[in-house]
C-alpha cells in the first residue's frame, strides 16, 4: 500500500538495537519543545513534559538530537533528555518465516450488516464522531484515491496523551475519485485510513455502530504529523493545506515524497 503526500514532510528513519542492555531516553527537563528541524527557529512539533519516553534516533546534529515521541518525529535539546540503562534478557534469534497467508474473510458472514450507498465526501455518521469545522479557516487536505481500492480516512487531533486524541473528521471516498476535507480547525493531526472494497457497518449490542470493508481490508496509520496551524509572515498569514495520494502498490514504484504508515487494527481504527 503506496501513499503520497505533500508538502514534504521531515522523515526519518528509526533503527532498534538488539543488546542485552540498552538506554532508554525521558525527557528531564520541566517542559521541552520536539521541533520540525535543529534549532529554536524550526516549528513547535509538539511540547513534551517531564517523565514523557522518547525513542533516540540520531545524535549527528550536535546539541539537538532527533528523537521519535509516539507518531511524531522531530527535534530535541540533549540537555533535556535523561538516558536510564535497561537490562534487557537477551533473546535467540529466529529464523525469518513466511508470513502466514490470510484467510480470506467470506462475505456471508458480513449478511446481516447494514449496506451503505455511500458517495464522495460522506462523513459517515455510523462511526460516533461529531465533525469540527473552523469556517475563518480556508485550508483542506486533498485527498486523492485510486482506481484499485476505495478508502476512508480520519482526521485525528494529536493531544498530550491518547485519551485528548479526538477524531475531528471522517470521510468515505470511493475509488479513483477525489475529495476536499476543508475548513480544518488550527491544530495538529494524523490519520487512520480504511482501504478495501464494500463498506458495510453494524450497530452492536452495546449500541455502539462500528464499519468495516468486507473486502480486501486493510487499515494503516499515518506516521507524520499534518501541522495546520496558521503561522503569520510578514506579509500576511500563511494557512497551510496538505495533498495526499492514496493507491495500492505491489512493487512501491511511484514518484513525490513518501508517506509513512503502520499497520493498525480494525479495532484500533475505529477506536
Amino acid at each position: 500500500m503506496k501513499a503520497i503526500l505533500t508538502p514534504v514532510l521531515l522523515l526519518l528513519a528509526v533503527f532498534t538495537m538488539n543488546a542485552q542492555e540498552h538506554e532508554l531516553y525521558f525527557v528531564s527537563a520541566e517542559t521541552t519543545d520536539l521541533r520540525s528541524g535543529p534549532g529554536t527557529n524550526y516549528n513547535i512539533v509538539t511540547q513534551l513534559s517531564k517523565g514523557m519516553q522518547v525513542d533516540l534516533i540520531s545524535e549527528d546534529f550536535g546539541e539537538w538530537w532527533t528523537v521519535q515521541y509516539r507518531t511524531m518525529n522531530g527535534f530535541v535539546k540533549a540537555a533535556d533528555l535523561l538516558a536510564v540503562m535497561a537490562a534487557v534478557p537477551q533473546q535467540p534469534v529466529a529464523a525469518p518465516q513466511a508470513p502466514a497467508s490470510s484467510p480470506v474473510a467470506s462475505t456471508d458472514s458480513f449478511d446481516d450488516w447494514e449496506d451503505t450507498q455511500l458517495k464522495t465526501g460522506d462523513e459517515i455518521e455510523c462511526l460516533n464522531i461529531s465533525p469540527q469545522y473552523d469556517y475563518k479557516l480556508d485550508n483542506y487536505l486533498k485527498i486523492d484515491v485510486s482506481e484499485k481500492t476505495e478508502a476512508v480516512v480520519k482526521l485525528i487531533k494529536v493531544g498530550n496523551n491518547p485519551s485528548e486524541e479526538i477524531c475531528y473528521r471522517i470521510a468515505y471516498i470511493q475509488s479513483g475519485d477525489t475529495y476536499l476535507m476543508k475548513n480544518i480547525p488550527a491544530g495538529k493531526y494524523y490519520l487512520k485510513i480504511a482501504y478495501g472494497e464494500e463498506w458495510k457497518q453494524q450497530t452492536t449490542a452495546d449500541g455502539k455502530c462500528i464499519g468495516r470493508f468486507v473486502k480486501k481490508a486493510l487499515y494503516k496509520m499515518g506516521d507524520k504529523i499534518l501541522n495546520y496551524n496558521p503561522v503569520r509572515l510578514a506579509q500576511g498569514m500563511d494557512v497551510p493545506s496538505f495533498e495526499l495520494s492514496l493507491d495500492v502498490s505491489t512493487d512501491g514504484s511511484g514518484s513525490g515524497s513518501s508517506f509513512d504508515t503502520d499497520d493498525i487494527s480494525e479495532e484500533f481504527f475505529n477506536n
